[in-house]
């Protein structure tokens, strides 16, 4: 049932069909407290989970190129290069900028020039094939938060931690993403770094660190203005405290690497979230005492 519903157009009045009946089926062995039926739920969401994630990345990597290209360098090769960092820092936030502004004109546009420009783009060839991908990628997502937010009902939330934590390649290519899908993306994010920050979580240091590695810049450079609203104010302060509290726990070294790629990202964005300042702090007041 989960597989189907990867397949199933969402459109299709089948479509939530399969959904309802994945739900039945996970409530009901949920229901019995037997520990082999709960496990068919771990399983079946975890296998679902990583095959929806690679099924996201590869629509995304057909519908638009990863890297904003830099004299026809991927930024991620400029980073790598002396002082590359920064210029890739400064060109993503150059991008940012014009992409607030962009969200902004969604909303204050005008509806016929818009509709104009849809219909246009529709007629082009492979217009049609391309609004398609686009409406593919966004159902997807869609099905990923779904995902993780059962993950997190049937006690399998690390096993969607871990996954996301691999997904390095779906991170580079949700920056250029469509806005209503980099939404998704930051809940889904937010979602899985706040199980993570639990007391209760048993998270090894290493998939904290690639997870904040991979997802933290999207936190950033995400086009979530008005126009498309996603997370609350008190809930984006309780991701505040959960990258926080995930950063604390780990080794210094990684606690620099993340934090100074932070103060990069945050530095040029157009937004004032998330703010780690507290963290950063913390960490400089730390390594003085190696010094004292």
């Amino acid at each position: 049932a989960l597989a189907l519903m990867n397949e199933i157009p969402v459109t299709s009045r089948k479509y939530q069909f399969a959904m309802g009946m994945a739900e039945k089926i996970m409530e009901e062995n949920a229901q019995s407290c037997n520990v082999e039926l709960l496990d068919v739920n771990r399983v079946a969401l975890a296998s679902s989970f990583a095959r929806t994630t690679t099924r996201l990345h590869d629509s995304l990597k057909r519908s638009r190129t990863a890297d904003e290209p830099v004299g026809g360098l991927p930024l991620r090769l400029v980073s790598a290069l002396p002082l590359g960092g920064y210029v890739a820092s400064y060109v993503r936030g150059v991008s940012t900028c014009i992409n607030t502004v962009r969200s902004l004109a969604d909303m204050t546009g005008n509806l016929l020039s818009q509709s104009r420009r849809r219909e246009s783009a529709l007629v082009r060839a492979g217009g049609f094939q391309e609004n398609e991908v686009e409406l593919a990628v966004e159902k997807l997502a869609e099905e990923l938060l779904w995902m993780t937010e059962k993950l997190r009902r049937y006690g399998a939330v690390e096993e969607g931690i871990k996954r996301w934590s691999y997904a390095s390649g779906l991170a580079s290519l949700s920056l250029t993403a469509a806005p209503r899908v980099q939404g998704l993306l930051v809940k889904i994010s937010a979602l899985l770094i706040g199980e993570m920050a639990r007391d209760g979580t048993q998270v090894p240091g290493q998939v904290k660190f690639r997870l904040l590695a991979n997802w933290l810049p999207l936190f950033s450079h995400a086009r979530l203005g008005l126009a498309f609203p996603v997370l609350t104010g008190y809930e984006r302060v309780e991701v505040e405290r959960a990258i926080d509290k995930a950063i604390s726990t780990l080794p210094a070294l990684d606690q620099e690497i993340l934090l100074a790629n932070w103060l990069q990202d945050f530095s040029v964005s157009a937004t004032e979230w998330p703010n780690l300042t507290p963290a950063y702090d913390r960490w400089c007041n730390s390594t003085r005492q190696f010094v004292m």
